[in-house]
């Protein structure tokens, strides 16, 4: 079945992350969809999964519905965790040494932010092309109407920087861990 078990919980974990971590506006299905990266049946079928559960509102503007986050909800929290973790990142990582990734600043606080808040991300990896690296995180940024702003340490660099308590490294540490540890 081209949409039920792991595809369908795929779709629902892109439209999960584009519901919550784009700017702060509702948006049409269609828009999620595109965004999401999925056709747009499926997107509202994943969207309907998102309402039921109580992670998405649904409200009726010019004729047709919009979503956002159910901020009140309390499963918001961990569905905005959710993702953070499920952010599209495997392209843009591909071919790099990544040992740990980290969301940290406004954003990976459970409504914080502004429309105009860039997406911090906390890299340690031995990265060997950082421009392309910036780049197809700028192409995952575009889905979610965010600017992704990457703070990359090689291995050495984050250990002088812990050893030196660095309290920007630390805020990083403190954020929200997508991939790896350290």
């Amino acid at each position: 079945m081209k949409y039920g078990g792991v595809m369908f919980a795929r779709t629902v974990a892109r439209v999960n992350s584009v519901l919550m971590l784009h700017a702060d506006t509702p948006l049409a299905a269609a828009d999620i969809a595109r965004a999401a990266e999925v056709a747009y049946t499926p997107g509202v079928s994943a969207l309907a999964t998102l309402e039921k559960r109580g992670l998405a509102l649904r409200t009726r503007r010019a004729g047709h519905d919009e979503f956002e986050p159910d901020k009140g909800s309390a499963y918001y929290p961990m569905a905005h965790a959710t993702a953070l973790v499920d952010l599209p990142l495997a392209a843009a990582l591909r071919g790099q040494r990544v040992y740990a990734v980290y969301a940290y600043g406004s954003l990976a606080q459970p409504g914080g932010g502004s429309r105009t808040s860039d997406l911090d991300l906390f890299i340690v990896g031995d990265v060997k092309d950082r421009a392309g690296l910036i780049k197809h995180l700028g192409a995952v940024g575009t889905l979610f109407n965010r600017v992704i702003d990457a703070f990359i340490l090689s291995p050495e660099q984050f250990e002088r920087a812990k050893e030196q308590q660095d309290p920007h490294v630390g805020s990083a540490l403190a954020g929200v861990r997508i991939m790896g540890s350290l």
